[in-house]
């Protein structure tokens, strides 16, 4: 399943551990299905279906399957592309990241023409890669901090600090000494989120560390994090993670 763009699907097995590596070119990676974890420049992330990253060339980098294995669709864009989107600010060599239920929708539709072998399945190939790279770009762009005022910074920090508590957005207007509709506008702008949605996902990122590292009853990881209730916890790690908070710790005990 080779395409001249280089991409192909890859599977891997439950449990895998992927030894520090690197590749001579800089890939993408589309996550599928599974997921894992993976080091690279010093972080540390865990990765899900919909999560579409970069692996820049090389670059060190190390990764461990989940307990259901994982598969990602891989691909190396072209030099102009990446060009591209260097010279609109995305910092490729950073190995940023972005999950989205779009970069999902793309992927099925790429998975589908890798099985096509007519006169038009490279171009349908190109096309859908470029979708991907141009969406991947956007979601970037919009959440990139170049240019944020330190009023905004102190907003976002704020929500850093308090996330578990219901934070309203006159009581965080009132804080940065800034109208609730310029900041809620300005948020979404350089941030690519609204408030309730950035808060939101810091405290699922939360309760996902939580259920990596320890054995907290699901109960008290929802009250840790901020949730209303159990229930409430379930429904949004499932919107974020595609799964359940007990079938992704599984993945880690």
């Amino acid at each position: 399943m080779h395409t001249g763009l280089n991409l192909h699907l890859s599977n891997y097995h439950a449990g895998l551990c992927l030894k520090e590596h690197v590749h001579d070119e800089t890939l993408f990676c589309l996550v599928i299905g599974g997921s894992y974890q993976e080091t690279i420049r010093s972080r540390v992330s865990v990765h899900g279906q919909g999560d579409l990253l970069v692996c820049p060339h090389a670059t060190p980098h190390a990764q461990q399957i989940g307990n259901m294995g994982a598969r990602k669709l891989i691909f190396a864009p072209a030099q102009m592309s990446l060009e591209y989107l260097a010279g609109h600010g995305i910092r490729l060599d950073q190995a940023p990241f972005s999950r989205a239920g779009h970069f999902l929708q793309l992927g099925t539709r790429l998975m589908h023409e890798l099985q096509n072998d007519d006169p038009y399945t490279n171009l349908a190939r190109e096309g859908l890669v470029l979708e991907l790279i141009a969406a991947f770009a956007r979601a970037n762009e919009n959440s990139t901090q170049s240019g944020v005022p330190a009023w905004l910074k102190t907003a976002r920090d704020y929500i850093n600090a308090h996330y578990e508590q219901n934070i309203t957005l006159e009581q965080l207007a009132h804080e940065v000494r800034h109208h609730p509709v310029h900041l809620a506008r300005e948020f979404k702008r350089h941030y690519g989120l609204t408030i309730g949605d950035y808060q939101r996902r810091a405290r699922v990122e939360l309760a996902a560390r939580l259920l990596r590292e320890g054995k907290l009853p699901l109960s008290e990881i929802a009250l840790t994090c901020g949730f209303a209730s159990h229930a409430n916890l379930c429904r949004t790690f499932k919107a974020a993670y595609a799964m359940t908070p007990s079938v992704y710790r599984l993945q880690f005990w």
